[in-house]
């Protein structure tokens, strides 16, 4: 739900707060008086182009704020050089993110820019929300059908491709192959060897030295000979005074990690080859591993993925027609499943059709679309063209007289008829309408006061599954609001030369002298009167 709306500085208004509630909310006023500035406000809310000419004259910038439920806040900027600004919940983001977001929350529907409706592609959605109950799990079952189907087709087009590939590349893959088995690499092995290296090519030196620091720490006389003799002397001290015992006891400790330094060189030490064979192995065996990655590299870990990959080739040439058969075997399986779910889809939608199209029939003949017609056409796509929603393309057509033949929607000409098509398809989606806010702008253009009343009523079932915001210009209309805002133009400054919009919400009182000045253009007691004679009607 579209909780408030904050405009500053946008056209003719300079700052205007408004606060929505659930239901139907009308705004009313005279021509001109800058409702179409209230609408233009929210498209661009909605992620609709900004134009600097919408920056009042005089500001720096144009700002349109919005919350909804769910704490959901939505800022739109404009500057007058024309830049231009969007944040969500207070995080700067881009107009397609906006667009992206509110085209799940509002539907706009005015003379000229009736989206979802004019789109052919969308009917299908709404046959299947308004049948929901009979073909939501069908459609359940066919993705579920589809999603398995695309996993075995992608898995046969693999091995397809591998094929393709093992018959280009089995000569040298087979080559490659030999080779890389014969020296067999091990992962890291290189790196391993380099370190390894530098330890065998200075074997010598390393155990002189190691020889060395060893008689430093055990020969006689050396480190370890002195501590032990230290212990010795601390513990008779130690038996004559205690108060040293600490001090003996990290001697004691000292002495320790000493030995224990003495067993690691040693273990090292003994270690230590000083086979001249195991050097030129291991220069024979980096000089082996380093050609490999030079010739299928340029790394070892290259090499081994460049292995794997040649196993899979010669695997599948190896077994090409059982895969192959197999892969082909389950794809056919897999597509079958999908066409028998897809035709249940199918046959569904056809049994509900004629009834969704009788409803919107139903509908519409109380909002004086005359003697309209309504057909649909059903008709299956190409295997190659099914997409999500199945096998089938779906469009609502329409025709205005008896005698004139069904056609697209988009091909409507009138605004205003354009408008009580979507009010008559809307009041039958009901709650399986999930756009939770509906916009109408003009819905009640080119109409009488009798059917005003209808669509007013209209919008009024409407309004108890959804949102519902309406520019009118008829009472009729109007008194079914749950909330009246009332738009004019005032005029101040010298010689009254500056114009501004104001809205205000209108109390019961004067939404009765609202209805009255749009009935008849004055407030006489006789227009009051009959002002008052539809609002009770209509309550």
């Amino acid at each position: 739900m579209l909780r408030d709306l904050h405009i500053q500085n946008f056209a003719l208004i300079d700052d205007l707060w408004l606060e929505f509630g659930p239901g139907l909310t009308v705004l009313t006023g005279e021509t001109g008086a800058g409702k179409t500035v209230l609408l233009s406000a929210l498209e661009l809310i909605m992620g609709g182009r900004g134009d600097s000419d919408q920056v009042a004259f005089g500001a720096d910038k144009a700002k349109v704020e919005a919350g909804f439920d769910g704490d959901l806040t939505v800022s739109r900027t404009m500057s007058a050089a024309g830049r231009t600004r969007v944040l969500l919940n207070g995080d700067l983001s881009s107009v397609g993110a906006l667009q992206k977001q509110i085209a799940k929350l509002i539907d706009l529907h005015g003379q000229h820019d009736h989206q979802a409706l004019l789109l052919a592609t969308r009917h299908i959605e709404y046959l299947d929300r308004w049948a929901s109950d009979s073909i939501s799990p069908l459609l359940g079952s066919y993705l579920n059908a589809r999603q398995a189907w695309k996993k075995a087709h992608d898995e046969l087009c693999e091995i397809q491709d591998l094929l393709a590939k093992s018959v280009e590349e089995s000569e040298a893959g087979k080559i490659a192959l030999d080779e890389i088995e014969r020296i067999d690499p091990q992962p890291n092995e290189d790196d391993e060897l380099r370190v390894k290296l530098p330890t065998l090519q200075h074997s010598e030196a390393i155990s002189e030295f190691m020889a060395a620091a060893q008689e430093k720490l055990r020969g006689e006389g050396a480190a370890l000979e002195s501590l032990y003799e230290l212990d010795a002397l601390l513990e008779q001290v130690v038996a004559l005074d205690p108060s040293i015992a600490d001090l003996k006891l990290s001697a004691a400790e000292l002495r320790h990690a000493l030995d224990g330094i003495a067993d690691a060189l040693s273990d090292y030490a003994i270690s230590i080859q000083h086979d001249s064979s195991a050097l030129e192995e291991a220069f024979e065996r980096l000089a082996s591993l380093e050609s490999l990655a030079k010739r299928y590299g340029p790394t070892l870990a290259t090499v081994l993925e460049r292995k794997e990959h040649l196993l899979t080739l010669v695997d599948v040439a190896e077994n090409s027609d059982e895969r192959l058969f197999r892969a082909k075997d389950e794809e056919k399986v897999r597509r079958a499943d999908l066409e028998k779910a897809a035709q249940a889809l199918s046959r569904a939608r056809r049994v509900v059709a004629d009834d969704f199209i009788e409803q919107i029939s139903n509908a519409a003949s109380d909002l004086e679309l005359g003697k309209v017609r309504f057909d649909i056409d059903l008709a299956t796509l190409p295997f190659s063209q099914w997409t999500d929603r199945g096998s089938d393309t779906v469009e609502i057509l329409y025709a205005p007289a008896p005698t004139v033949p069904v056609r697209s929607l988009a091909k409507i000409a009138s605004g205003g008829e354009v408008s009580r098509v979507m009010l008559a398809l809307k009041s039958v989606l009901g709650k399986a309408d999930n756009i939770p806010i509906l916009i109408f702008d003009e819905v009640d253009a080119g109409i009488g006061g009798a059917t005003g009343l209808a669509i007013g009523a209209k919008l009024k079932q409407l309004a108890e599954t959804h949102q519902v915001l309406v520019v009118t210009h008829l009472a009729q209309v109007a008194v079914y609001a749950d909330a009246h805002f009332f738009v004019s133009k005032e005029s101040s400054g010298k010689d009254d030369n500056i114009v501004k919009t104001m809205v205000v919400a209108l109390n019961s009182e004067q939404r009765i002298s609202e209805f009255a000045r749009m009935l008849s253009g004055s407030d006489s007691k006789a227009a009051l009167k009959h002002a008052k004679e539809l609002f009770d009607s209509a309550r």
